[in-house]
């Protein structure tokens, strides 16, 4: 067995903890680290963002924009916002799209209320891609604030 010159600190910490308070240092240290690992992927968050701050984004989009619409294709056909991408989140393939997508571009998601696209925002993150700008209110609350479609 090979011995340390120095104790490890959680050693040196746990000798100085009364035999009776062990019990509640161990599970307040559990606590916090489960904590830790819960938090951990909620880190790389999407950014929420309103349908007109989405208007204002598209005015001068940055390098390399990607706008996906996760709507069915009926729904797209009837009008998408400028230079949207159909990627339907319930058609099978999502997964496989969103790992072929770039993982350094910024991409703008959108759906009807923002439920599907919050959903996709989760699954992008998963696969990588970084810079997500979610619609969170979807196209509806683009046309309620009456700007223009693509059809």
């Amino acid at each position: 067995m090979i011995r340390h010159p120095f104790p490890s600190l959680v050693a040196a910490v746990a000798r100085r903890i009364p035999a009776a308070r062990r019990p509640l240092v161990r599970a307040v240290f559990c606590a916090v680290f489960c904590a830790l690992l819960y938090a951990w992927p909620c880190a790389a968050q999407a950014k929420d963002i309103s349908a007109r701050e989405a208007a204002a984004l598209l005015q001068s989009p940055p390098a390399g924009l990607l706008i996906l619409d996760v709507r069915t294709p009926g729904e797209f056909r009837q009008g998408h916002l400028p230079g949207a991408r159909n990627m339907d989140f319930f058609g099978g393939r999502f997964d496989l799209d969103a790992a072929a997508l770039p993982k350094d571009h910024p991409v703008l998601l959108y759906c009807r209320t923002g439920q599907r696209s919050a959903g996709a925002a989760e699954a992008l993150e998963q696969v990588g891609v970084k810079n997500i700008l979610h619609m969170n209110q979807g196209i509806e609350a683009w046309e309620k604030a009456g700007l223009p479609l693509e059809k």
